[in-house]
């Protein structure tokens, strides 16, 4: 029987390798292919976008060219345009000649494939870039010329042949991409011909035999069955050793496992303890340096009201920099309250998510509503924290998902040993028993019940489609209470 399943494996590895060895090299040789036919024409487009863009250089530099020339009319526009002028100058002959030569270098370098047409039509192209370039080049100088009309005129008589030659520039780039293209979607399609067709070859000349082969070892498999029966004894004792042993190995894991979820309760506290204190360093780093720093910027900006303004536009440009100042502020005091608010370490849990209700309400169209029942016990820093994230982590999945109207949110003690937090809210809802593929029931509640596993609590959470949610986590307040309230979970 060994020599039979050695002989077997044997067979069908000569017969898969083969196989598989063919297509593999055949897949290889494609994908080379194609690459480098794709590696050479990777800068088709952005060559054809650059020859595009010489176009409305050319025009935008007759159209500067007019305002300069015209200084007395266009005085205001003249000493704007004036260093653009040069700027436009210098990029479109520096792109000119990096299309003619065959290699443009801007922010990265551009390979041009110039055929013998297109290089042609450069060559027809050339006087009339020249001329431009030349009178442009004069134009652009500071002081004008008694002639400068004259060179403006040169620039206009040429610019018409310059774009008409240059559209047939980019057509042809365009056309020439296209065949490239086309190229190498043909060898695509041979490619994909070739491996079907060894496919097929595959199938006729080493499938169809190994099935019949493999008929033959199932009818000698059979004959040995009466081999298999006398050894079932045997198989049955061990099975049994199996069993034995399995309940050994499941009592290990068992222990294994809660070993691994106690060291994972401890980095998960330890990660979120580092987030918490992150948070807070960012929070105040936030309130006392770039805010601290706004607010010196706007009272900087308040002193220059008692100033003149030149014109209306001027006065309009100040309070749009103010009011962009107090929305900075704004924003830096949210982003603040949102990573840590003061309120939480000033005044204690109640008061920050009255706070935190509130702020969300202002944001929304939401009706939200916080009640306290809390008798103002001391809770642990730790549980205001975590509970104040919930809280938090709630709040924006109602906010961006659940499309509610009304929101409620209620905390509370029971006899100074647990601490309970209920959100329950009017929105769309969701189904429970669907898999998770959005955060609202995905990694938003994993949060909520790792944070809450983390401090030995409950929680629990009831939603319905079209009904609203719920979420009612329980939390205990004492060491002892902790332990209690493991045993009865």
């Amino acid at each position: 029987m060994q020599n039979l399943d050695k002989q077997v494996s044997q067979r069908l590895t000569r017969l898969y390798l083969a196989a598989l060895t063919v297509v593999a090299l055949l897949s290889l040789f494609g994908q080379l292919l194609i690459q480098r036919s794709l590696n050479e024409s990777s800068d088709d487009a952005h060559v054809v976008n650059l020859a595009g863009r010489q176009r409305m250089l050319s025009q935008r530099l007759c159209k500067m060219a007019i305002i300069l020339t015209n200084q007395k009319q266009f005085a205001e526009e003249a000493t704007f345009y004036q260093q653009d002028f040069v700027e436009v100058l210098k990029l479109w002959v520096k792109c000119h000649f990096g299309l003619k030569n065959g290699k443009l270098v801007l922010d990265k370098t551009y390979i041009v494939k110039n055929s013998a047409k297109i290089q042609q039509i450069f060559n027809e192209i050339e006087p009339a870039f020249e001329i431009i370039s030349a009178n442009a080049s004069i134009i652009g100088q500071e002081k004008q010329q008694n002639d400068g009309r004259m060179l403006l005129k040169n620039m206009l008589v040429n610019e018409r042949q310059f774009l008409k030659l240059m559209d047939k520039i980019v057509s042809q780039y365009d056309t020439e991409a296209q065949d490239r293209v086309s190229n190498v979607k043909r060898i695509e399609l041979i490619l994909f011909g070739l491996t079907i067709f060894i496919l097929i070859l595959e199938a006729l000349l080493i499938f169809t035999p190994l099935v019949r082969y493999v008929k033959e070892i199932i009818l000698r498999i059979t004959e040995s069955e009466a081999e298999l029966q006398s050894k079932n004894q045997q198989l049955n004792e061990t099975n049994e050793q199996l069993v034995s042993t399995q309940k050994d190995l499941l009592k290990t894991t068992e222990e294994k496992y809660a070993l691994l979820r106690q060291e994972d309760n401890v980095r998960s506290t330890s990660l979120i303890e580092g987030q918490e204190e992150e948070r807070k360093r960012l929070a105040r780093e936030l309130h006392d340096g770039i805010g601290q720093m706004l607010t010196g910027l706007k009272l900087d900006s308040e002193q220059l009201k008692s100033l003149p303004f030149i014109n209306e536009k001027q006065r309009k440009s100040f309070e749009e920099h103010q009011k962009l100042i107090d929305e900075t502020i704004e924003a830096t005091r949210t982003v603040s309250f949102n990573l840590m608010p003061s309120v939480l370490t000033d005044f204690g849990l109640a008061s920050a998510i009255r706070l935190l209700t509130e702020r969300t309400a202002k944001g929304v169209n939401i009706q939200a509503i916080f009640n306290d029942f809390t008798d103002n016990i001391n809770i642990p820093n730790k549980i205001e924290n975590n509970l104040y994230r919930i809280t938090q982590e709630a709040l924006n999945n109602i906010v961006k998902h659940a499309k509610a109207q009304k929101v409620s949110i209620n905390l509370a003690n029971d006899k100074n040993r647990f601490i309970t937090l209920s959100i329950i809210d009017d929105g769309k809802g969701f189904d429970l028993k669907k898999p998770r593929k959005n955060k609202i029931n995905g990694n938003g509640l994993g949060n909520l019940q790792t944070r809450v596993r983390l401090l030995n609590g409950t929680i629990k959470i009831d939603s319905e489609m079209n009904k609203g949610t719920s979420i009612f986590v329980k939390i205990p307040l004492a060491i002892d209470d902790l332990r209690t309230n493991r045993r009865n979970e």
